[in-house]
């Protein structure tokens, strides 16, 4: 894995992991929340071994791209149109796991000539779909309700600590295929560190990501014009699988994939495959 970084136009740094062959198909990989550019670094060899070349930038506030107060879903394909030309990139594929789904499909809707084809791993869905509400985490949909970036940076630092310490106090119910995956100590460590560079600003990348995410989409998805899969596992106790299937429904000839027995967490090893297909 390489570490690496650009200043962009405005004079934001953002930050982004280089993993896999250093030859091989290019894949923008955009991560969860709270975690950040080093999601996929345990994948680093088997994406080498399928030929893929992947970057994963922080987005703003996370990790150490710069925090963008006010900013809109629908800018960040500035940042990626300034990431691919940074690197060279003419054409290449994007994949969004969990809170990074809409950031793919955002992508392949406003960069129809630049995006080849798109993923979207857990994805949350459009929250202007009144039902995307239903059964969401209490906690995250109480910070998407407090609509102004300021106000949910004081509720993150009140609730969760200014340095995000006590973001997993209480738990999560996780799947079967979940639990397993966190008594692997590797990759279970590896959680902690993409969780802890999350946080190493603070709780303001989460608490702007969030705000975002709680808002209606101003961009058409049915402007996407590219290769869609939209991939969830069945058993996923964090993420209904209607945000998927709603996803799948908005986009135009989405292929959604339900897996059985894939948790929120499980169905990240997926990806390395996932982006294989899309690129083939």
């Amino acid at each position: 894995m390489r570490d690496d970084s650009l200043t962009l136009p405005d004079g934001r740094t953002l930050a982004f992991t280089d993993l896999g062959a250093p030859d091989g198909a290019p894949v923008l990989y955009f991560h969860g929340a709270p975690t950040s550019r080093l999601d996929l670094a345990p994948y680093d060899a088997e994406f080498a071994r399928l030929g893929l070349r992947v970057f994963s930038p922080d987005r703003p506030g996370y990790g150490r791209s710069t925090p963008q107060p006010g900013r809109l879903l629908e800018g960040w394909a500035a940042d990626v149109t300034a990431l691919a030309d940074h690197l060279g990139l003419e054409r290449f594929a994007t994949v969004g796991y969990s809170s990074g789904g809409p950031y793919a499909v955002a992508s392949a809707a406003l960069l129809p000539h630049r995006v080849v084809a798109a993923g979207v791993v857990a994805g949350v869905t459009d929250m202007g779909w009144a039902p995307a509400w239903e059964g969401y985490d209490e906690a995250e949909a109480e910070l998407m309700r407090v609509g102004e970036m300021g106000a949910a940076l004081a509720w993150c630092e009140s609730r969760y600590g200014v340095d995000g310490t006590r973001f997993l106090e209480g738990g999560s119910e996780w799947a079967p295929a979940d639990r397993v995956l966190l008594g692997d100590p590797d990759l279970a460590a590896a959680m902690v560190e993409t969780m802890g560079e999350g946080f190493r600003q603070g709780v303001v990348g989460y608490a702007h990501d969030i705000t975002v995410q709680g808002r209606p989409w101003a961009f058409d998805p049915g402007a996407v014009r590219a290769p869609v899969t939209v991939l969830h596992g069945e058993a996923d106790t964090i993420l209904r699988t209607a945000h998927s299937q709603h996803t799948a429904d908005i986009v135009p000839g989405a292929k959604l994939d339900l897996r059985p027995g894939e948790g929120h967490l499980s169905i990240v090893g997926r990806i390395p495959r996932l982006a294989a297909d899309l690129v083939a």
